[in-house]
């Protein structure tokens, strides 16, 4: 089916829960590394708010503790970037469950991945009906798990992710050969620990096959 068609029936989806929760929606979007899942984030939460649906994509990425902590088991250790990539209690407390007080709200960033700084925002304060809309590769381990409303995984076979990741990261992180040497002793090594500890296929409201951007095929719902 096409981008536009899926997100018809997610919005449908959110609209259900909506009626049935006055409280913000938490949306996870969780998938291995290079699955596209930060580009299907944004372009969901667009869909929503096109359709008068008030959405928040807030990335996982702005709660990522410095480099001093995400590396202190390495530069290519994959169970440090399992381990220590993000303050998990951070963003569990300041947007997960902030985001159901009396008064909702959230706080958009604690960490710059640019400067390597620590950021001190203040909660911004949302409305009841708002969709929040999260993006990340571990958002099913058990300190989230309970915290979400609806929860989708976007299914890819690790070649085609890595090579997505690679054509995107290759700047980032030199050449495409270290981009390729990143994915194998990190990131994709990560992602397979967290697959055979969390099973996060089984945890997903939404089964997605992600593999074709122009034949997106539901799995399971």
């Amino acid at each position: 089916m096409t981008e536009n068609e899926l997100f018809d029936i997610i919005k449908n989806r959110i609209k259900i829960i909506l009626n049935k929760k006055n409280k913000p929606i938490r949306v996870a979007i969780n998938g291995i590394e290079g699955t596209g899942k930060t580009v299907f984030a944004i372009k969901l939460s667009q869909y929503l708010t096109q359709s008068n649906i008030n959405s928040i994509n807030i990335s996982i990425d702005g709660f990522h503790n410095n480099k001093e902590y995400r590396y202190r088991q390495g530069r290519n250790s994959y169970k440090g970037y399992y381990e220590d990539s993000y303050n998990e209690i951070e963003f569990v407390n300041k947007v997960l469950i902030s985001s159901q007080s009396n008064s909702p709200n959230y706080v958009e960033s604690i960490h710059d991945l640019e400067t390597d700084e620590y950021l001190d925002f203040k909660p911004k304060i949302i409305s009841n009906k708002t969709v929040l809309i999260t993006d990340g590769a571990y958002l099913f381990k058990p300190i989230y798990l309970s915290n979400w409303d609806f929860k989708i995984y976007l299914k890819t076979d690790f070649n085609t992710a890595m090579l997505r990741g690679i054509e995107r990261d290759k700047t980032l992180l030199g050449t495409k050969e270290e981009a390729k040497e990143k994915y194998i002793k990190r990131y994709h090594k990560s992602s397979l620990f967290y697959i055979n500890k969390c099973n996060p296929e089984s945890e997903a409201d939404l089964l997605i096959d992600n593999t074709d951007f122009n034949n997106l095929i539901i799995l399971s719902s």
